[in-house]
């Protein structure tokens, strides 16, 4: 079973994969590692309504939530 600080989990939400990219690039600038999920299916876009998530390792959470704060100002 893996650690508490070794899973990922959703800080934000985003309403397509543009915005979730620009998340990820600003928490990566600030030395937080992070992706974004849903944006792709299988190499096609779906057509489904759905968001993108951007995840983080748990024990990054705090900071994440942050830098997302600060620059929601």
């Amino acid at each position: 079973m893996a650690a508490q600080h070794d899973r990922l989990v959703t800080v934000t939400t985003a309403a397509d994969e543009l915005e979730g990219e620009l998340i990820v690039a600003l928490l990566n600038e600030h030395g937080i590692k992070a992706t974004s999920t849903g944006g792709l299916t299988a190499q096609f876009r779906a057509e489904a309504p759905g968001v993108v998530e951007v995840l983080v390792m748990q024990d990054q959470l705090a900071a994440a939530n942050t830098i997302i704060a600060q620059q929601n100002g």
